[in-house]
């Protein structure tokens, strides 16, 4: 990389950009231009979005502004959305501005393909999600009219190649959980669809006991469930699977699966054909050497091929980790120093159901793995509470990281 004042741009404003753009800017000199372009204005604590579908949370008291906290410590912030990127020229450009760089970090997430499965989403389709703020709050509003109901048909789940089925498993329960509470769990029905070969597979082959688990969890609140299901339409009032079956609902929630963001996918050889970066074990594109990537826009192939397509979670935890491993290894290309090995990761996850939780680690994520911890119970759910609390404060004020996930 050329000598002189560096200039870094990293693309995104969630987990992966504002972890990054912090790392950088420890480990870069204060003169390193560093530039964050975030589509949101806001980082929003995903992993209390189901909070919001159960009306359990506020949207806003999920999110923090974003160019103040950047902004006190050097970082540019830049409120837009990537149109398109020109490795050849180390530029980035959005509708108004070109923004030169010496290094990317690509930490830009993932659109959410809804368009795969005829019918599905909330805009033009018929089921509702919860990966926005806005999807949240929308699907909490159509729950809470059917929960108030005397009966109703609630089928949750997840589109083939899906890759982040965790939140539909919290909702499940937890909506579980909300009708015990009025006496009229015997009313409803609750039908989980999931592309997962079984339950608690979780695109990984499972994480210890946890498929067992969520197994005997699911049972024991008479939750049905269909495994190995490709979801091929979904119509006003059911879920029409690719076996012909149908699956009647007065509510339902799919997750869908995931694409790249649209200017990775229009650089020819940076990502796979779903628009996921291909990356070194340094969290360097394969293709180009200044391009860094972490979090949901790195391409990670499944430990195991499954009958019905299912992708590996990128968790938050496992982004943020990513993100300060290709900040770690990009200042080294400046300033000199150890690079670290940013796919080899551990991660931590919590999954609450309403009246209890699953707090499972994986070291590492992907198997085999040296340690893995499952277990359950109330505590869980405190301390995802307490992390979510912490790690809003984390991004106000560049707090040093609390390794117990969420």
């Amino acid at each position: 990389m050329s000598a002189g004042r560096k200039r870094v741009v990293v693309v995104g404003g969630s987990f992966g950009g504002v972890n990054a753009a912090y790392e950088l800017r420890r480990r870069l000199p204060r003169d390193a231009e560093i530039t964050v372009i975030s589509r949101d204005a806001e980082f929003t604590f995903i992993p209390s979005l189901p909070w919001v579908t159960m009306g359990w949370r506020d949207p806003s008291r999920l999110q923090v502004r974003l160019d103040a906290p950047l902004q006190r410590r050097g970082i540019r912030f830049v409120h837009g959305e990537v149109q398109e990127l020109d490795p050849q020229a180390c530029e980035v450009r959005t509708s108004s501005q070109t923004y030169p760089y010496d290094a990317l970090v690509i930490a830009s997430g993932a659109e959410l393909d809804y368009a795969a499965v005829p019918g599905l989403g909330p805009q033009v389709g018929h089921t509702f999600s919860t990966f926005t703020c806005a999807e949240a709050a929308a699907s909490r509003d159509a729950l809470a009219r059917v929960l108030a109901a005397d009966k109703g048909r609630i089928v949750i789940g997840a589109a083939a190649g899906a890759s982040c089925v965790g939140p539909a498993y919290e909702i499940a329960m937890m909506i579980d959980t909300v009708l015990k509470r009025a006496r009229k769990r015997h009313r409803f029905s609750i039908t989980f669809v999931t592309p997962e070969p079984f339950l608690g597979h979780f695109g990984v082959g499972g994480i210890g006991t946890s498929p067992r688990m969520v197994q005997d969890e699911f049972a024991e609140r008479h939750i049905d469930s269909v495994v190995n299901a490709r979801i091929a339409n979904a119509g006003p009032d059911r879920l029409i699977l690719a076996d012909a079956s149908e699956h009647p609902f007065d509510f339902s929630l799919v997750i869908p699966a995931f694409l790249g963001s649209p200017f990775v996918r229009g650089v020819d050889g940076l990502a796979n054909p779903k628009g996921f970066i291909s990356v070194t074990p340094q969290l360097a594109s394969a293709k180009f050497a200044n391009i860094y990537a972490a979090g949901v826009a790195v391409a990670i192939a499944p430990p195991g091929p499954t009958p019905v397509p299912v992708a590996v979670p990128k968790t938050g935890h496992m982004t943020e980790l990513m993100a300060q491993a290709a900040a770690r290894n990009l200042a080294a290309e400046f300033t000199g120093g150890v690079k670290v090995d940013g796919m080899t990761l551990h991660s931590t996850c919590i999954a609450d159901a309403g009246d209890t939780a699953f707090y499972m680690s994986a070291d590492p994520f992907l198997p085999p793995r040296n340690k893995v911890i499952v277990k359950r119970g109330k505590w869980a759910r405190y301390l995802k509470l307490t992390f979510e609390r912490y790690y809003l404060a984390r991004i106000r004020h560049d707090l040093p990281s609390m390794d117990f996930g969420w």
